[in-house]
């Protein structure tokens, strides 16, 4: 069970602005009839337009350390596989009972293992990695049960480093840069960083897209953040909640905004929570969400089955990417990767490159030595426009510069591509933040139901104090179901 640390960071309205996919979900939960949720929407204001962000006040938000941890209390855990916080903050299961994909359970779902109550993907938990209680070494990942140094980095006698430029293994393991060199792109350099990267440490970094220097030196981004436009910022669609980037379209622990939680029994659809059961189109309910299990890294092939080292969910089952090939268990691109150049494992020999899966001497007219590979920097999404200057914020490269696909119906916000007609946090614009539990539908705020009761949205068939129409609340030994007031459980 994970239990890490967790830290302050500043600017917590900042940390909520989108940056990625926003896929908020595929399934209509309409024409449910019947739902088991202690939801019940706090009243506020009208807030039916969006609101203009403007500058945000400066305040300080706890993020969890690692991407899908949720903060209770003062801890981060893992809702999925907590027994103590299975599924919610409190929620302990029984001591005969393991939790599995968010729910106590008598056993695990299918492809995930029992370790110790907790219910994981030995193939892709870093904490048990191939088997319970074995964990990965820091900067290592989880991939296909063996752990790893992830895509763009290398082993260096048992650490991962990046050799473009780590100033203690520079273009190769145990080439360190002497004093008052930095590396740059693989070359030790008296010059100093290449344009476009900043010295830190010794390491000539991209300040704009690096996770572990975003924005300065040493500003590490956290719950579940990425670097875009040297900002901490989360996918588009998703925003801070309880510690960790979240999509309140399909998190039934922040259905609709943060939160608002959809009870035992109830999941998360279009931000309305819905009675279980209710997930159609080809979806399955997975922790409380509707997914596609077909092309969901987080559930591909099953709920919980997670894909790592660099894999994408393709019909049910994690593959690497086209372009890329699985090198034990981890996605490298055979084309430029002086580690596995035309083969999984093909090392180029000191001072050459490797271009079109073959090692050289000099690289070829159009393309660009970067860190031992050779790439055409108008097109690299890692190199754009010159070497170790990477795209993110979900941009392609195009002509030497980071954009948003022309192509596609996602705008540049702070620096990072969303879909102004369906994010909350820039809906019908960059900053118009949706308030309430209010969704973004066609470029407008609007409540997930249609209905609105004292100024906030409501959902009449299962609000306590909404119940069957605004202002009738349930008895506290009741609940909402249907639209009635009733005692216990359908």
């Amino acid at each position: 069970m994970t239990r890490s640390m967790v830290w302050l960071v500043a600017a917590a309205l900042a940390a909520m602005v989108g940056c990625g996919d926003d896929d908020g979900g595929d399934a209509d939960g309409g024409g449910s009839d019947m739902a088991m949720a202690d939801i019940g929407v706090d009243p506020g204001d009208d807030l039916g337009a969006p609101e203009d962000m403007g500058d945000p006040d400066m305040g300080m938000e706890i993020l969890c350390e690692g991407a899908g941890e949720s903060l209770c209390g003062d801890t981060c855990v893992t809702l999925q596989t907590d027994t103590e916080n299975c599924g919610s903050c409190g929620n302990a299961c029984a001591a005969d009972e393991v939790c599995s994909t968010g729910v106590c359970a008598a056993d695990c779902t299918a492809g995930l293992t029992d370790c110790a109550g907790s219910c994981v993907d030995t193939q892709s938990d870093s904490a048990n990695c191939g088997g319970c209680g074995t964990a990965c070494d820091a900067g290592t990942e989880c991939a296909a049960g063996s752990c790893a140094c992830p895509a763009g980095t290398t082993d260096c006698a048992g650490s991962c480093v990046t050799l473009a430029n780590d100033p203690a293994n520079c273009g190769a393991c145990g080439n360190a840069c002497a004093d008052g060199e930095v590396c740059s792109s693989g070359t030790c350099s008296a010059e100093g960083c290449a344009d476009g990267l900043t010295d830190c440490g010794g390491a000539c970094v991209d300040t704009t897209s690096d996770t572990a220097n975003c924005g300065s030196c040493g500003t590490m981004c956290a719950g579940g953040q990425a670097c875009a436009a040297g900002v901490c910022q989360c996918a588009a669609g998703e925003q801070v909640c309880a510690g960790a980037c979240t999509d309140i379209l399909t998190d039934p622990g922040n259905c609709g905004g943060c939160g608002i939680g959809c009870g035992p029994g109830a999941i998360c659809v279009d931000g309305a929570c819905e009675a279980s059961g209710g997930c159609l189109g080809g979806t399955t309910e997975c922790s409380g969400t509707c997914v596609r299990t077909d092309r969901d890294e987080a559930n591909c092939g099953g709920c919980g089955i997670v894909c790592s080292g660099g894999t994408v969910c393709t019909d049910s089952a994690c593959v690497c990417p086209a372009g890329t090939t699985d090198c034990d268990g981890v996605c490298q691109s055979l084309d430029t990767d002086p580690s596995n150049c035309g083969a999984c494992g093909t090392v180029c020999p000191s001072g050459e490159l490797c271009s079109a899966g073959a090692c050289v001497a000099d690289c070829p007219a159009g393309t660009t030595a970067c860190a031992g590979s050779c790439v055409d920097t108008t097109t690299d999404a890692l190199n754009c426009g010159g070497c170790g200057l990477a795209c993110s914020g979900g941009k392609t490269c195009i002509d030497s510069m980071c954009v948003c696909d022309p192509d596609g119906p996602t705008t540049d916000c702070t620096g990072v591509c969303v879909n102004t007609e369906r994010d909350p946090t820039h809906c019908g614009g960059c900053g118009m933040m949706c308030m309430d539990g209010r969704i973004c539908r066609e470029a407008s705020c609007s409540c997930p139901t249609g209905e609105v009761c004292d100024g906030a949205c409501a959902n009449t068939r299962i609000d306590e104090a909404n119940c069957g129409s605004c202002g009738v609340t349930c008895d506290a030994d009741q609940m909402c179901i249907a639209g009635e007031c009733r005692m216990g459980a359908p």
